[in-house]
């Protein structure tokens, strides 16, 4: 199933589902109010409010970034306090041809959606790219749930091999890649972070 051809679904699914990883991953960002952030594939806008609510009293500003056009409205809907503020910007978009310029974030995560990319390497150049000297991402996602969702057929289109995200976060030059383990409730993930270092070419 590919999820952008189902929005009402997979938007049901991450509310739902997946609710508490995008809480994990902004948690997990250490967020200050003068943080530039942005999530890559920000579906209903969960993470993108939780964010907003850190920064908002403060200089910085939440930017997402997403490839379905009924997302970027249900989340244009939920962010538009936000949005009017500028303090919120949403954009339509490929994770390998990202519209940022270079060095423009402290923070960047993404829950739940590496293994939808079509170029592993390609898009951690650009999550690289788009990140500051010194600063990190935070990626979280549930691996026994995702060997579930890929028996039942729904990431037919997708890779969910982990090893081969954190070998293509290595060689676009990220540093100190870990995962961490954990339990959210009964509800297990993991927690992947990678910083950029120094960034010097």
């Amino acid at each position: 199933m590919n999820p952008y051809l189902y929005p009402e679904f997979i938007t049901s699914l991450l509310t739902e589902k997946w609710r508490h990883m995008e809480l994990l991953a902004v948690e997990n960002c250490q967020l200050h109010p003068d943080h530039n952030v942005l999530e890559v594939g920000f579906g209903p806008g969960i993470g993108l409010q939780a964010a907003y609510n850190i920064i908002k009293n403060g200089k910085g500003k939440v930017t997402g970034l997403d490839l379905s056009p009924y997302i970027l409205e249900e989340a244009t809907k939920l962010m538009s306090e936000g949005i009017i503020k500028k303090q919120v910007e949403l954009h339509l978009g490929n994770v390998m041809e990202m519209p940022f310029q270079s060095n423009s974030f402290d923070r960047l995560f993404h829950c739940n959606t590496f293994y939808f990319w079509p170029d592993l390497n390609k898009s951690a150049q650009e999550l690289y790219r788009v990140l500051k000297p010194g600063c990190f991402m935070v990626t979280v996602l549930n691996q026994r749930y995702l060997k579930y969702m890929k028996t039942i057929g729904v990431l037919r289109y997708g890779d969910a091999d982990v090893q081969k995200y954190m070998n293509a976060l290595l060689q676009s030059k990220f540093e100190n890649i870990k995962i961490s383990h954990g339990k959210y409730g009964i509800k297990p993930y993991q927690i992947i972070t990678a910083y950029t270092g120094n960034k010097q070419e």
